[in-house]
């Protein structure tokens, strides 16, 4: 056993020896572990850094969920509100819409503008964990936003690293 002296767990705070290799008190290992069990032990099974990771492309869709979860929010808090509610139906008015309408057009903005967003956050935010994590479901659903964000031009060079032959192969696509 090699002996670091003493330290202390990076996860509690209790104290370590120097032959400890996990913290007595939580079981988290060792910042600086003693020699490594031989084959098979614990190092095994963690494998090595695939090629064609994602790096920051996660962040990405993270800023677009939060982008799209402050347009659900402003678009619900302009429609809740009362000053809000009536500058919209005003709006509508001054566009041609009959009063008979309004209500409806207003109903169809909650759905579509507020209910989209709602969507589009949850879509992006999946992209986000998947994509950390490697998971085929966040490839697919980074696909999804990208396509969709390649409709206004953003999404082709994402779409383009997604669509990688080494990308793909780290997520067991190809």
């Amino acid at each position: 056993m090699a002996t670091h002296g003493i330290g202390y767990c990076v996860n509690c705070g209790a104290r370590l020896e120097a032959a400890h290799r996990f913290c007595w008190n939580c079981g988290t290992a060792r910042s600086a572990p003693g020699p490594g069990p031989g084959p098979g032990g614990a190092d095994a099974e963690r494998s090595p850094p695939l090629p064609g990771t994602p790096g920051l492309l996660p962040w990405f869709f993270a800023a677009g969920a939060v982008f799209f979860l402050v347009e659900a929010t402003r678009g619900l808090a302009s429609l809740a509100s009362p000053a809000g509610r009536a500058q919209l139906l005003e709006a509508l008015a001054q566009q041609g819409v009959s009063a008979s309408m309004r209500e409806s057009m207003l109903a169809a903005y909650w759905v579509i503008l507020i209910g989209g967003s709602l969507v589009a956050a949850a879509l992006h935010g999946a992209a986000f964990h998947g994509l950390r994590r490697l998971r085929r479901w966040g490839w697919v659903s980074a696909l999804v936003v990208a396509a969709g964000w390649s409709l206004v031009i953003v999404g082709i060079p994402i779409m383009v690293r997604l669509m990688s032959r080494n990308v793909r192969q780290a997520f067991g696509i190809d």
